[in-house]
């Protein structure tokens, strides 16, 4: 199994050891980057920075704090996201540490260390990632932002393509299958934005507290149906007062809102 990974402000360790294992050229170059900070730095980069500096000096509950309030500003962008896992994962807390990954695999699904680490996380958990239907997989392998910008593209140059075809009819030969190969790209561009929201639509939760069980009502009386660890990844399918109805593989129950956090 490949070792838990470290990401910092631009570096990262090697990819292979242990996640105790602490790369010094890392910590030099996070601390060099923390404590050389312009007094111009943007509010973002301090708060980032001391982050890095509270990480490197294992004071962990204060770069949970700092990343964390990156993110409830807005600022949840996939290294913030990242870092944060990495500081709840040492600290214990795998449930929002699994939560942090996942956000970040979301926003930049193709980074290696992010799948990486999330794999680690989960298996340390005891838990399977959440299986996807491949061309689903497919389509969820770029993010929102990207298909977004790829059916733009492909739309406006279809439209030049078309307008071509009309004007020019000397330019057919060429204009043609331009266009019918920029429709395709931009009817799959399409159905990944498709992809991204049927996601919103029935959102992924990570459960975020020890001992849960899957219940067959919004009951703290009812039938338990499925004890599921924390950190295991469920979709929520409704919400129903403090109640959340939740589907974990072939198993549709319900949880206590406070006890699964959705993966925004």
């Amino acid at each position: 199994m490949k070792g838990f990974r470290v990401q910092g402000s631009g570096f990262r360790v090697g990819r292979r050891i242990p996640f105790f294992i602490l790369n010094f050229s890392f910590l030099i170059a996070a601390a060099a980057a923390a404590w050389a900070a312009p007094e111009g730095t943007s509010r973002f980069e301090r708060t980032f920075a001391d982050g890095v500096r509270a990480y490197d000096e294992d004071r962990l509950p204060e770069a949970i704090a700092r990343w964390q309030a990156l993110v409830d500003e807005g600022q949840a962008l996939p290294e913030v996201l990242f870092n944060l896992g990495n500081a709840y994962y040492r600290n214990g807390n795998l449930g929002p540490a699994i939560r942090a990954y996942r956000q970040a695999q979301t926003l930049s699904p193709r980074d290696p260390d992010i799948r990486a680490n999330l794999g680690f996380a989960a298996q340390t958990a005891g838990i399977a990632l959440p299986a996807r239907h491949p061309l689903a997989a497919l389509l969820l392998d770029a993010s929102q932002t990207e298909w977004l910008v790829a059916a733009s593209a492909c739309f406006w140059l279809l439209a030049l393509a078309l307008g071509i075809w009309i004007l020019w009819p000397q330019f057919r030969f060429a204009s043609r299958p331009a266009a019918a190969a920029l429709a395709v790209l931009w009817l799959v561009s399409l159905a990944g934005l498709g992809a991204h929201r049927g996601l919103r639509q029935t959102p992924e939760c990570v459960v975020i507290a020890p001992g849960q069980k899957v219940l067959s009502s919004p009951l703290e009386t009812s039938t338990p149906l499925l004890a599921i660890p924390e950190g295991t990844i469920v979709r929520q399918l409704d919400r129903r007062g403090s109640w959340l109805e939740i589907q974990s593989e072939a198993t549709r129950g319900w949880l206590p809102a406070a006890t699964a956090t959705p993966v925004q």
